[in-house]
């Protein structure tokens, strides 16, 4: 077999191990499966309680003493970072996809932002607390991240965390690390609404604000076969609504 043919059936192999990949959200979602959509038009019954419903998860009575941080306010779900809190808010909600799409508005308020995180409790024996993918968007750039295989890869992470590792064997580590994490500039201003969408076909995301693609990052962690759940990761103060989640499988 010629070295020609071989690149030609590799690429042929590729294209349809992941068809979608070319095609725009618009036209993913016109075939895709809907599995998860809130647009938080509720409220509490007890407005000093976290509250949520439709199964929203916080990690408010573990990581902020059961300090209220996630609130259904004005029809929109804000998240604010409790000043005791010994690790950002989490709240997250099952929506398991291989690939899907998720599409989302939001408000910053701050420079910390927000993070999208894909996880999957069941990949624990591989990636810390099974965290899958990341996207973090800032008023300053959009990040994403494939944690599987960076900095959540149990054997990365205890190499992050020996304290004796030489200089030139971090020096090493970092440098590969910074291929599992793809930053663009994408300035936003605080305080105003945007939508963000987040499409994951095969090793790929795309990421899209207002409709505006802003980059997309190809890695092999990112072609987990279930992101089980998404969190909304905040370290400061953040506003969400209109949620929804497609699935593209089957």
């Amino acid at each position: 077999m010629t070295k020609r043919l071989s690149l030609l059936l590799a690429l042929l192999c590729l294209a349809l191990s992941h068809p979608l990949a070319a095609e725009s959200p618009d036209a993913l979602i016109k075939r895709a499966k809907l599995v998860l959509e809130d647009n938080f038009n509720r409220s509490e019954k007890d407005d000093s309680k976290e509250q949520l419903g439709r199964e929203w998860v916080t990690n408010s009575e573990k990581r902020a003493h059961g300090v209220k941080q996630a609130d259904l306010k004005d029809d929109t779900l804000v998240i604010v970072m409790a000043a005791g809190a010994n690790h950002s808010v989490s709240v997250r909600h099952d929506a398991p996809f291989d690939d899907g799409i998720v599409q989302v508005r939001f408000k910053l308020h701050d420079a910390k932002g927000i993070k999208f995180n894909f996880n999957d409790p069941k990949a624990n024996k591989v990636s810390w607390a099974g965290h899958i993918a990341r996207v973090v968007v800032t008023p300053k750039s959009v990040s994403i991240g494939d944690d599987k295989k960076g900095v959540f890869d149990l054997k990365i992470r205890e190499q992050r965390q020996n304290k004796n590792i030489s200089q030139s064997d971090k020096a090493k580590l970092d440098a590969f690390l910074k291929t599992k994490t793809a930053i663009f500039k994408n300035p936003l201003k605080e305080d105003h609404w945007y939508e963000l969408t987040i499409a994951n076909t095969g090793p790929k995301f795309e990421v899209y604000i207002d409709n505006k693609k802003v980059g997309e990052f190809i890695s092999e962690g990112l072609d987990h076969k279930v992101k089980q759940n998404l969190a909304f990761g905040i370290s400061g103060t953040a506003t969400i609504d209109d949620l929804k989640i497609w699935s593209l499988d089957g």
